[in-house]
């Protein structure tokens, strides 16, 4: 019999601390949820669950930015069915005026014709969404590179916003704090003055659609003469996935639409007041109309494919979330049987510890002789 070395206490001690060890990460797992809470608990496990989880996060926002495309796409068709309908109109006033049977009451025809494509301009230069203007030949504009303002260090301009600025140069004339933007659009010029500039401050300029974030120090004149160039694009880009082609595969493409009455939208020129111009005038129609449906056709095209794409990207991201849980996520019945056992067994590792440690006191009778 031993006093200095106890080995049946040690390995009951050595028990006691691994019993204790996977009880508390039992105890872990059942109040987390989850099977891995460290990398030690599986490392390559933790790595595919972080993957799988990254990709939905990404997953769930295209799910996102695919309602929000849709619902943009829906403004846009409601403008162009009202336009539409107004289209409509303004045929029957040209086929009436095409007749002489109106006598001299052409002009009055006319009078309501001129409203009508006033109001078609008015409805394509409001259209917006989120500030971006939809349907005048706008969506998608950028600032382009060749916008000194950006490159000229004394202006300390950080950030140039578009929201719904026509492709144009627009040109900056700075003085005493005022600052005023002149572009020529649609051959006429246009300008818009304003005031305060200043020290880390935006200056917007809403009528004419952009905005300027001074980001530094400012004085009087930083900005005179530099230009913003708003550059045309062919429409707008919406990413509706997330497999890694996220240029090209992962996105929807909107086509640019222009419905103004101008030369480059629905070309819409003349007048009613005679029999003559009123003949004109129906053909001009015709080819409106034609010009308003291929813009509805590419509209609903892409209303079609970006209901698809939510649907699709919508069971990407149960599915993947359904991946990520089969990896982390902890199975609680069984976790709990685990539990329920390591608890056993470290109760009973403590019993055989103490156990152990009472049978050295056989010793003590041998030495009271």
């Amino acid at each position: 019999m031993k006093i200095q070395t106890n080995t049946a206490a040690n390995y009951a001690l050595s028990y006691t601390r691994t019993n204790s060890q996977a009880t508390e990460r039992s105890i872990q797992k059942l109040s987390s949820g989850f099977r891995i809470n460290r990398a030690g608990d599986d490392a390559a496990g933790l790595a595919i669950a972080n993957k799988l989880r990254a990709d939905g996060k990404s997953l769930s926002q295209a799910q996102k930015n695919a309602a929000q495309g849709s619902a943009m796409l829906q403004v846009m068709d409601g403008a162009a069915q009202t336009i539409s309908t107004i289209l409509d109109r303004m045929k029957e006033l040209a086929t009436q005026a095409n007749s002489d049977n109106v006598g001299d009451q052409r002009d009055k025809l006319n009078t309501e014709f001129s409203s009508l494509k006033t109001e078609i301009q008015r409805i394509a230069d409001t259209t917006k969404y989120q500030g971006k203007s939809l349907i005048n030949g706008d969506f998608g504009n950028t600032v382009s590179s060749a916008s000194t303002l950006l490159t000229t260090a004394a202006a300390n301009v950080t950030k140039i916003n578009l929201n719904g600025a026509k492709a144009a140069t627009y040109t900056l004339a700075d003085t005493a704090g005022s600052i005023q933007a002149s572009a020529t659009i649609n051959g006429s010029v246009v300008t818009q003055t304003v005031t305060g500039a200043a020290s880390n401050t935006t200056m917007n300029f809403d009528e004419l659609g952009f905005s300027i974030q001074i980001g530094g120090a400012y004085s009087s004149g930083n900005t005179d003469g530099t230009i913003i160039v708003s550059q045309g694009a062919s429409g707008g880009s919406f990413m509706v996935s997330s497999s890694g082609s996220y240029g090209a595969n992962d996105r929807i493409d909107v086509t640019n639409v222009n419905l103004t009455t101008g030369s480059s939208g629905l070309n819409i020129t003349g007048d009613i007041t005679s029999l003559a111009n009123a003949a004109t005038m129906l053909g001009t129609l015709d080819t409106a109309i034609n010009t308003l449906n291929t813009a509805l056709g590419n509209i609903g095209a892409a209303q079609s494919r970006m209901d698809v794409a939510g649907a699709n990207v919508a069971t990407m991201y149960q599915n993947t979330i359904a991946a990520e849980s089969t990896v982390r996520d902890a199975d609680m019945a069984y976790e709990m049987t685990q539990f329920s056992k390591n608890n056993i067994l470290q109760q009973a590792a403590q019993s055989m510890l103490s156990q152990a440690n009472q049978g050295t006191q056989g010793i003590l009778q041998l030495l009271r002789g």
